[in-house]
């Protein structure tokens, strides 16, 4: 593989060794197992807003593993909410399944760890399905297709999905991140068709979060290049959420206590 002469984004760091290099790619195979629930904020790039639907600006988003989600504007108002835990598991459910559909989620299943309890051999799991607001989130929060589901063969230098050029331990927005400059391999296959966290023909600065595993920065570094830089700050893992926080509340009783205007007509009392 080839690649174009370029200054180095971490000067005074050494060049990846194999073991830096499996570590990285454990990391991006390990976001589902390495967090119960995320709350993450961005700003949405313009190639991805969606005015419509209120999905624009700085929004915050909370994740609760791969069953609800729901996201809110600057202003704390809840602009989308989906949940799949109250989905029917009924005769109509059996019948119109797909494979995919039978996929365990992530919390059923037993991939093969590293020594550092990272994802060596990633089993396949449950996607977001139509679970996300955005698209490409699905991707940036689950960013193992960079690595892919299990180590490349050791016969073939090149085989792995994207070739690493640089690494660095450093910080984004507060928080211990994996900094690695990619380029993506003949095998690399991205997991969306209109979203490749490498585009290709490009170096490109993809973060990851130490302790998620998500994908929390994204820049191509090719100059004059279109493609949008799209970052996420964590603002917690782990949280409890309630069921409520991802549901549209329930219609309910009138409230007594406030007074009910009364409209009266305007040819009132006339006889």
């Amino acid at each position: 593989m080839t690649q174009p002469a370029a200054p180095p984004l971490f000067p005074g760091h050494p060049l990846p060794d194999s073991a830096a290099r499996r570590h990285v790619r454990a990391l991006a195979r390990s976001a589902p197992w390495l967090s119960t629930s995320v709350r993450i904020s961005f700003q949405v790039p313009q190639e991805f807003q969606d005015p419509a639907r209120g999905l624009e600006g700085r929004l915050e988003l909370i994740l609760r593993q791969r069953e609800a989600a729901a996201a809110f504007d600057e202003a704390g108002r809840p602009v989308y909410q989906r949940e799949h835990f109250t989905a029917d598991r009924g005769r109509d459910y059996v019948a119109t399944a797909s494979a995919s559909s039978w996929k365990l989620p992530a919390s059923l299943t037993s991939p093969v760890f590293t020594s550092d309890r990272l994802v060596l051999r990633r089993p396949e799991i449950a996607g977001f399905g139509d679970l996300l607001p955005l698209s490409f989130l699905s991707t940036m929060l689950d960013p193992f297709e960079i690595a892919g589901t299990e180590p490349a063969s050791l016969d073939l230098a090149f085989d792995h999905p994207t070739y690493i050029h640089e690494l660095a331990e450093t910080e984004f927005a507060g928080r211990p991140v994996l900094a690695a400059v990619l380029s993506a391999g003949y095998s690399y296959r991205p997991c969306l068709a209109d979203f490749a966290l490498v585009p290709p023909e490009t170096r490109t600065l993809v973060m990851l979060d130490a302790d998620t595993g998500i994908c929390v920065h994204r820049r191509v570094l090719d100059a004059g290049s279109r493609v949008p830089e799209i970052s996420l700050q964590v603002l917690a893992h782990d949280e409890y959420y309630i069921d409520s926080l991802f549901t549209a509340p329930a219609p309910t009783l009138t409230d007594v206590r406030a007074p009910i205007p009364w409209e009266l007509r305007k040819d009132a009392g006339r006889g």
